[in-house]
């Protein structure tokens, strides 16, 4: 693929790090940050300037980090890179290059754990390396406390010379505010030659990648920065405070995005938890301790919450409300109410008008229009009609855990069962057909039928009376005897 200026570009992520900082078994760039990994972020960031394949470089727990990519396929192309010892970004870069001989374009190289890097900021430096025709370019960005990162030095015109390690930095270079976040792009093939020049005469004896800049200084090649205004968009994650940081910052963006842009009522900011990639019509408002991730579209005129979770592909529409439930992988339309306490699995679809109440759990199926689901079901692997009613306590039986088989029920338009029965799928109640309470049903239900399996009702006159004589007599008979 090939960018709107007509030009190659690709990307190569450095995602070899263990980050031993986050003390954890799981990779750092395997941690997720509202509900996407810090790498899959990054790959999301790398889409925007159009690649025509992404590299990804691994070295800890690389089989993780590989599977995670399978599992989560991206629009374009990627590959992994071993890079086993890791002796640093310079030497992860090598472990490309036999991957890029017959690349001539712009190669974007970025560090894979920051997770706000917005896909703008990456177009946006790509842009400014092809207007300016340099042979490398690099984010920069101004920082209180530089900590570890690498320092940006420049000449006295203030062009890039280079950039020296926190560890190999004077006291004098230490003092810098500006700093490199590791993002770069480099004209390739023309900067392939610095990385054989690349030595490990440093402290941490590794093949740094930022030799590379003062490489083209030294051979007089153009070198282009672009400074980033908000440093803890570049900021790397080491810790899991920094995640919580990350998670608050991006918690933050996307809120304030929704308020002033989509006209969302966020009744509390910093109880509310939303990913930058939800999208809430207008007039909708969130109520607190809601939790919304993923692929998630939210109608106009909705009210969310409180304490909802809604994560994966979900769709809301228009002026439905869904009030303290967990809605996955799922589908809800227009004029419907879900809660409180639903639990929409995956693959269920309610169409318009439709209510789910409190203690209802659905798994793969189909509500159709005007049909409640009250009161405390379980519906799986279903089809419904419109007009339905369920009473409370109905059950699909839909999975026999001999032969592992799940099987479908269908209920047709205007049914409706009564309170505490039992559906064994597969299984087909016609249209009209009603089931009485407490019904177990293993047969499909005519249309307009009466299905009823409880024993008829049986009423024996005095019974009670005589019950309680029986029983007085026998605490007289016992009281004699002490």
């Amino acid at each position: 693929m090939k960018d709107g200026s007509g030009e190659r570009t690709r990307v190569v992520l450095l995602a070899a790090g263990q980050g031993k900082r986050m003390k954890s078994g799981l990779p750092k760039v395997l941690h997720e940050v509202l509900g996407k990994t810090i790498l899959g972020r990054l790959l999301t960031a790398a889409d925007e300037v159009r690649p025509e394949h992404i590299h990804v470089v691994v070295g800890h727990e690389a089989e993780q980090v590989e599977q995670h990519i399978k599992d989560n396929p991206s629009a374009t192309p990627v590959s992994t890179h071993l890079q086993s010892p890791q002796l640093g970004t310079g030497h992860a870069l090598m472990q490309v290059a036999p991957s890029l001989k017959d690349f001539v374009g712009t190669l974007v190289v970025s560090v894979a754990d920051t997770p706000l890097l917005s896909g703008a900021t990456l177009k946006a430096l790509v842009d400014e390396h092809k207007r300016s025709k340099a042979v490398v370019s690099l984010l920069t960005t101004d920082v209180d406390d530089a900590k570890n990162y690498g320092r940006i030095v420049r000449d006295e015109k203030g062009n890039v010379m280079g950039i020296v390690e926190h560890k190999d930095a004077s006291e004098a270079q230490r003092a810098i505010k500006e700093i490199n976040p590791a993002i770069y792009c480099f004209s390739w093939p023309t900067a392939e030659a610095a990385l054989a020049t690349l030595k490990n005469e440093n402290q941490q004896k590794e093949y740094y990648l930022t030799d590379v800049i003062g490489w083209a200084h030294d051979h007089k090649h153009a070198i282009a920065s672009s400074k980033v205004p908000d440093w803890r968009e570049v900021a790397g994650i080491n810790s899991r405070i920094e995640l919580a940081e990350a998670m608050r910052l991006m918690r933050d963006i996307a809120v304030t995005n929704l308020a002033l842009e989509s006209g969302v009522t966020i009744v509390d900011p910093a109880g509310t938890w939303i990913a930058p990639e939800v999208k809430i019509g207008k007039d909708t408002v969130v109520l607190p301790g809601c939790y919304i991730t993923g692929d998630v579209t939210i109608g106009e005129n909705c009210t969310i919450g409180p304490n909802t979770v809604m994560k994966g592909r979900v769709v809301v529409g228009d002026n439905s409300s869904v009030s303290q439930s967990l809605v996955v992988n799922s589908e809800i339309g227009n004029h419907c109410k879900v809660g409180p306490f639903s639990h929409l699995r995956e693959h269920s679809v309610l169409r318009d008008k439709v209510k789910v109440g409190n203690f209802v759990e659905l798994k793969k199926t189909i509500i159709n229009e005007r049909t409640n689901a009250s009161h405390l079901s379980y519906l799986g692997d279903s089809t419904l009609g419109s007009g339905c009613n369920i009473g409370a306590g109905t059950i699909t039986a839909n999975y026999d855990h001999i032969t592992k088989v799940k099987s479908r029920t269908t209920i047709c338009d205007g049914a409706s069962t009564g309170s505490n029965s039992v559906l064994v799928a597969p299984v087909t109640l016609e249209e009209n057909s009603v089931v009485g309470a407490g019904a177990v049903i293993t047969k499909d239900v005519p249309k307009g039928a009466l299905a009823v399996t409880r024993a008829e009702l049986k009423q024996v006159d005095g019974w009670a009376e005589k019950r309680k004589k029986k029983a007085d007599a026998a605490k007289l008979e016992a009281a004699k005897g002490i």
